[in-house]
């Protein structure tokens, strides 16, 4: 049974790296927190919407939405990314489809806007509604398409794009009013502008799809 102790060197080295592990997990929960001030960053959505849903067994779809480090996830079906092949526009069907195999679970789809595009949401918000599927959307809205940016800055990060932060064909403007997107098939919608709105928002976009099950869409606007 001796053999089964960890040794002293052992021992040490599991210590050290608790102890990095829970800095580097406060770093991020720092940087989270000071995103919720002005037009507030995907990690402070994430952080909010973390808190939201704790306890309720519930699985997250992320698709250029919210980002995984804020989060506390603590269960094996607690979040699913879109395809590194490809496939945009995959969050807000998979979510229906996760819903229509278990209605029982929260299902919560995030997204960017460019994404949601790509879902082809006149669609889905009509299957949404016609088959009654309880799921929150969260549309993490930069109002670009965030990908093209940020492959761009991988490829030249030194080129002029970078240097004038203005990315030829990433701009989304004028952004449409998902809002009323939603709205058209009757679904719970709101708009959030800030921070400090964010917390009430998801409490109360959870509430309609617990107790009116049916969906609930958030649209948060966040920094480029």
């Amino acid at each position: 049974m001796d053999r089964l102790r960890p040794t002293a060197a052992a021992e040490r080295r599991r210590t050290a790296a608790a102890a990095e592990n829970a800095a580097a997990r406060a770093e991020v929960l720092a940087a989270a927190e000071a995103g919720r001030d002005g037009v507030m960053t995907k990690g402070w959505v994430s952080l909010c919407l973390s808190r939201a849903v704790a306890g309720q067994g519930a699985t997250i779809l992320s698709e250029l939405g919210c980002p995984r480090p804020p989060m506390d996830l603590d269960h094996h079906r607690a979040w699913y990314q879109e395809p590194h092949a490809g496939g945009l526009g995959w969050s807000f069907p998979a979510a229906l489809g996760m819903s229509l195999a278990d209605r029982e679970r929260l299902i919560v789809a995030t997204m960017g806007d460019g994404s949601y595009v790509f879902a082809n949401p006149v669609a889905c918000h009509q299957i949404a509604e016609a088959l009654a599927l309880p799921v929150l959307v969260v549309i993490v809205n930069n109002g670009e398409w965030g990908a093209v940016r940020e492959s761009v800055l991988g490829v030249y990060p030194d080129g002029h794009a970078a240097r004038s932060n203005a990315m030829p064909l990433t701009g989304l403007a004028p952004v449409p009013d998902f809002v009323r997107v939603a709205e058209a098939s009757r679904a719970w919608a709101r708009r959030v502008e800030t921070g400090a709105e964010l917390p009430a928002a998801l409490d109360a976009a959870l509430r309609h799809v617990r107790e009116e099950r049916g969906l609930a869409l958030l649209d948060v606007r966040v920094r480029p």
